[in-house]
């Protein structure tokens, strides 16, 4: 029930407001859009070969930088990671750049599709599913790799 108090001289008088409400509701429609229907975002599919950016020397200078040579180029490039605020650890950054250059060898598949393969693995294999010396490495999620992914400047996705 909707009520309403007025005051008059200092007292309180309550009154019933329901149906005056009803009534202004009825002579206001409810006027909503129509919108066409959403579509599924298309999958990202990276070109694979694009993935194989570090072709010279690879320097994790900190959690949240990689320095590296691309390929046909003499220039130092840098793999930015700062916004990815849940790397905490330098090892999942190595882990990182182990992981994009070991999904250059993976037939074209989705992100989504490769970071669930790469999840399986790790399961079952541990780190050592990207690098057989996996001492200095560190697990992240597969969030973060799919975001250093993203992030990577050099990267090319299929049409």
């Amino acid at each position: 029930k909707a009520v309403v108090s007025t005051q008059s001289t200092g007292s309180y008088t309550v009154s019933d407001v329901t149906e005056r409400a009803r009534e202004i509701a009825r002579e206001r429609p409810l006027c909503v859009p129509s919108l066409p229907p959403m579509l599924a975002p298309t999958p990202r599919s990276p070109g694979l070969s694009s993935l194989r950016p570090f072709t010279g020397k690879i320097r994790v200078v900190s959690r949240s930088s990689v320095t590296y040579h691309s390929e046909g180029s003499e220039e130092e490039s840098q793999l930015d990671l700062c916004a990815l605020e849940q790397l905490v650890e330098i090892g999942q950054t190595r882990f990182i750049v182990e992981v994009m250059q070991k999904l250059a060898d993976k037939p074209p598949d989705t992100l989504v599709s490769l970071m669930k393969a790469l999840d399986a693995g790790i399961e079952a294999n541990g780190l050592g599913v990207v690098k057989d010396n996996s001492n200095w490495l560190a697990r992240p999620r597969c969030l973060e790799i799919a975001g250093a992914i993203n992030r990577y400047r050099h990267l090319r996705l299929k049409e």
